[in-house]
């Protein structure tokens, strides 16, 4: 479960390509993965992606789509 992982490697491209999508210049995009979710994902992937080691992202697990999917399905 990497989607993160291998969907960043393009992200930038994707997003030049869209003739609907821009970043604005000097945003900086912080990539994470959800707590639950990283510990499926290899070892390095941890400290590298987990919220945990995100200045500034608190203490938040990352699963709030998780926790919506059966209310909003």
């Amino acid at each position: 479960y990497d989607i993160n992982c291998h969907y960043n490697k393009y992200f930038r491209c994707r997003v030049n390509d869209s003739s609907h999508l821009s970043i604005p210049t000097g945003m900086e995009i912080i990539l994470g993965i959800g707590l639950w979710h990283v510990h499926g994902h290899q070892d390095k992937c941890y400290v590298q992606y987990a919220s945990t080691f995100i200045t500034g992202a608190a203490r938040i697990d990352g699963e709030i789509m998780e926790t919506l999917w059966a209310p909003l399905n």
